[in-house]
């Protein structure tokens, strides 16, 4: 009754709002969300089908009936609930096809009759719409049809629903023309090759799309740069340079809009960045366009034609000459970070950001040539311009970008003038401008760059309270990004994840950070893994935290841990570096007792202990400062961190080879007695725990491993033994020798796997000498390799080390159909990404923030983001108004 009674406007405005909520089944995602906040009347509203009576079933056909016929009224009286009757029809289930089909009739109904005029933009005083009352009208439907064409579903095959968007951006309603050159934008990216043709001439000089160039929509240029991008590097029209070429020269344009958006989206776009889908490739092509490109602007008509050379036309002439890309960026992004709005400086960063991760694409290719002469190009450019011709040479040399290294004309110069500018929009209060400045800095980062700087800033930053958790972790994963574009800055990332480890150790999360010491071991390749290992393992070595101590602020080197739960954090920190050293000392070391060849007994092994430990050190420095490491973590560390250290030696012990094995074995029997503690905790303070009856408490947890490794020596010895009585006699081994030795080696084996992996198929417990006895023993009795890779607790142990333990009895499946020996090493070491890269705790974290997630800045309702040309407003027309939802795109 209110819907056909009432005249009130602002209840008209209810009546369709509670219609449009009506028709969007509930809050289900309909064409568009409806909008609005729920409340208690509309929970009543949408109780409908409880409150008895009338269903929803009865309703929404009635309701569409009666918004369908408004919709296409041509009453002249009504041409306001027209326009809001279309909008909340937009609303509507996209479950029902033929509700769909009843609205796209409804809109290429409207579109029909309003679309074919040719109109111009006409604008009175205030930017607003100037001309008759037919002419508004004319535009309002306009507006309206083109709005909901928007909502509907994209259709790139339907010709019809891409001839209507491109007969919108000719339409004297800047917000029409916005929502049309969406619909062309998202279609361009399906379909390049189509919206080109459609558009022809519009992309010429003088075409419609040059005169959104000075369009007052701000978004409607942002969608502009979106579909010139995507038709300027498609593919399928590399057989047509020209259109690419117009297309190309629209988008350099928008790099000198007066609005920071535009500009902004104008720059991604020309670096090749519009979603998170980007290969190498594209990134790599967008550096090389920003840095080898030049934006030469069209003539204006009005010179070109007259020919006249007074003063003014010199100077417009001048500015217009042709100019390299990256000058005009360097120079806009330098502007943008002097300003005092945080939305634009956060937009800057991320530019920057942006900017990083195509330098480094490049980089990662080999196209990374930041020495040439800028002004070269331009130079060549004007040389070949003939309208210049008349112009003496000082007018075509380019005014350089001032910086204070000397390096005006070279893409390094200019990023280094743009990287101070930066580095100072640290000091900003605003916690997610510095945030976004420190991932900018990263991103910028190159391999052959001093990183002291970067890292100073990092530990003053980090040493502020107000960084939440969630900030901190996005610029933890950030170093995960950053080892994926560039894998030679595994080291370097290593040592910036180590401040986070110190400062903040209970703020950031420890499963991202353990991924990211596995991915950049693995990424550092033979010469870096030593170097990487110690950046990993260097927390074990820093002294305890000084919460009275000042210069814990700012060095890099001191801990941060003041509160109780920062330390218990670092503490479980220490705790995980420890199982991690113990678990790739290994593979940083190359040291694998199934490769040794040192054989037991040799001279080595009769060495006295201290001789023997300096010879290997000498011989394996990586492996040799690990089990330093490990020893005093297991003196000297917190309960928790002793058990570490002492599984760690162990799971060392049983994968090293010979002199390390017996150096852990008598440093185990030794810390078993605990004598060594007794004289140890004399210099050091006691952390007021009952060390045990053995001086260290951890005799149970070391007796286990020291029977393992008593019964590996005496089996070793009885095979010497054995060895040497047959072949002093030259007796053959018989078959119940051989089964013995068998059953010994399994049985050694079985022990082994209950305290770490290891390759069934290759370690040897009874050492090198036993390889070729048990090899006859299987060939006679037809033994394979694998067959006690199904034991439970070898499945047990390797998924345990691969963070699978809750999916034992998949990975057992996985094992008994074979295990490639290839493999047996990395997962030894447990560093095989593919076999955990989607089971290990943080992976589904670094995976979503690689897609595009992350933690961006709030809202900011007190300054405005987009400080440009305002969209035009309707104030005297309320039917533009009724209705109305906050909507984003807008």
């Amino acid at each position: 009754q209110l819907h056909q009674q009432c005249e009130d406007r602002n209840v008209l405005r209810y009546v369709y709002y509670y219609l449009a909520r009506i028709l969007s089944d509930n809050g289900s995602q309909g064409l568009s969300a409806a909008g609005g906040i729920p409340t208690p009347n509309w929970d009543a509203l949408a109780d409908i089908d409880v409150a008895g009576g009338v269903t929803r079933a009865d309703v929404v056909p009635r309701i569409v009936d009666q918004l369908s016929a408004e919709s296409t009224s041509d009453d002249v009286e009504f041409h306001a609930r027209r326009l809001a009757a279309l909008k909340a029809l937009t609303s509507s289930s996209t479950s029902s096809s033929e509700m769909l089909e009843k609205l796209s009739e409804i809109v290429f109904g409207i579109l029909e009759k309003v679309a074919d005029t040719k109109q111009k933009r006409k604008k009175g005083i205030f930017t607003k719409q100037g001309g008759d009352k037919e002419s508004i009208l004319r535009s309002n439907l306009q507006y309206a049809s083109l709005s909901a064409l928007r909502r509907l579903p994209l259709d790139p095959g339907n010709p019809a629903f891409l001839h209507r968007a491109v007969q919108g951006i000719e339409f004297s309603d800047p917000v029409a023309v916005r929502h049309a050159l969406s619909i062309i934008s998202e279609i361009a990216v399906r379909d390049p090759y189509s919206v080109a043709m459609a558009l022809g001439k519009n992309a010429q000089p003088g075409g419609a799309l040059q005169d959104i160039l000075h369009l007052h929509d701000v978004l409607a240029r942002v969608y502009l740069a979106k579909l010139c991008h995507s038709i300027s590097r498609a593919r399928v029209l590399d057989e047509r340079p020209d259109i690419k070429s117009q297309y190309s020269s629209l988008l350099y344009q928008l790099l000198l809009d007066p609005s920071d958006r535009v500009c902004f989206e104008a720059i991604l776009c020309v670096l090749g960045k519009v979603d998170n889908t980007e290969s190498t490739e594209d990134r790599a092509g967008g550096w090389i366009r920003l840095t080898r490109e030049i934006l030469k602007l069209p003539e204006a008509p009005s010179v070109a034609s007259k020919g006249l050379l007074s003063k003014a036309s010199e100077k417009s002439s001048k500015a217009r000459r042709p100019q390299p890309l990256i000058k005009l960026v360097m120079r806009r992004l330098e502007s943008s970070f002097r300003s005092f709005s945080r939305p634009v400086l956060h937009a800057a960063a991320r530019v920057v950001q942006e900017m990083g991760k195509s330098r480094a694409a490049a980089y990662s290719l080999g196209a990374y040539d930041e020495g040439a002469n800028l002004q070269a190009y331009s130079d060549n450019v004007e040389s070949l311009d003939s309208d210049e011709n008349s112009q003496p040479e000082a007018t075509r040399k380019a005014k350089p970008l001032s910086n204070g290294h000397g390096g005006m004309d070279t893409v390094a110069g200019l990023l280094a003038s743009l990287m101070e500018v930066v580095r100072t929009t640290v000091a900003c209060e605003c916690v997610y401008v510095r945030a976004m400045v420190i991932k900018a800095l990263i991103w910028m980062q190159n391999p052959h760059e001093s990183l002291d700087e970067l890292k100073s800033i990092i530990a003053c930053e980090l040493s502020d309270p107000a960084w939440p958790s969630s900030l901190l972790n996005d610029v933890l994963l950030t170093l995960h990004a950053r080892f994926k574009a560039t894998p030679d800055m595994a080291v370097t990332l290593l040592e910036i994840a180590r401040i986070f480890a110190t400062k903040v150790p209970g703020k950031i999360d420890a499963d991202v950070l353990q991924l990211l010491w596995k991915t950049c071991l693995v990424g550092a390749g033979p010469d870096g893994k030593h170097t990487a290992l110690e950046a990993v393992t260097i927390v074990l070595d820093l002294p305890p935290p000084q919460p009275g101590s000042m210069s814990v602020l700012t060095s890099v080197d001191m801990i941060s841990a003041s509160d109780p739960k920062s330390a218990m954090a670092l503490q479980r920190l220490v705790q995980a570096a420890v199982w991690f050293l113990g678990e790739n000392a290994n593979y940083a070391a190359s040291e694998y007792a199934w490769e040794s060849a040192t054989p037991p007994g040799t001279a080595l092994m009769m060495l006295d202990a201290d001789k023997m430990v300096a010879a290997a050190s000498s011989r394996n420095p990586t492996l040799a400062s690990a089990l330093t490491r490990l020893q005093r973590c297991a003196f000297s560390g917190s309960w928790e961190i002793r058990i570490a250290a002492v599984q760690a030696l162990t799971t060392i012990a049983i994968r090293s080879g010979e002199p390390y094995r017996l150096q852990i074995y008598e440093f185990l029997h030794a810390l078993s007695l605990g004598g060594v503690q007794s004289n140890f905790s004399e210099l050091q303070l006691s952390n007021g725990e009952n060390q045990g009856a053995s001086g260290t408490g951890l005799g149970s947890l070391i007796s286990p491993m020291l029977k393992v490794l008593d019964e590996m020596y005496k089996a070793q010895d009885d095979l010497a033994r054995d060895i040497r009585q047959h072949d002093n006699s030259k007796q053959e081994w018989s078959d119940d020798e051989l089964k013995k030795l068998y059953e010994t080696h399994e049985r050694l084996l079985d022990f082994v796997c209950l305290f770490c992996f290891v390759p069934r198929i290759k370690y040897l417990p009874l050492g090198p000498t036993s390889a070729k006895l048990i090899e006859i023993y299987r060939n006679r009795h037809n033994i394979s390799a694998s067959v006690g890779l199904s034991d439970p607790a070898v499945a047990t142990g390797i998924s345990d080390l691969m963070y699978e333990s809750k999916e034992v009895h998949k990975e057992t499946s996985t094992m008994q159909s074979g295990i490639d020996p290839d493999l047996a090493m990395a997962w030894a070491a447990g560093l095989e990404d593919d076999a955990w890269a989607n089971d290990a705790p943080g992976v589904d974290k670094v995976k979503d923030f690689l897609s595009g997630a992350g933690t961006d800045a709030p809202d900011v309702d007190d300054e405005e983001y987009m400080n440009s040309r305002p969209s035009v407003g309707y104030d005297d027309m309320w039917a533009k108004t009724i209705l109305e939802e906050v909507d984003a795109r807008r």
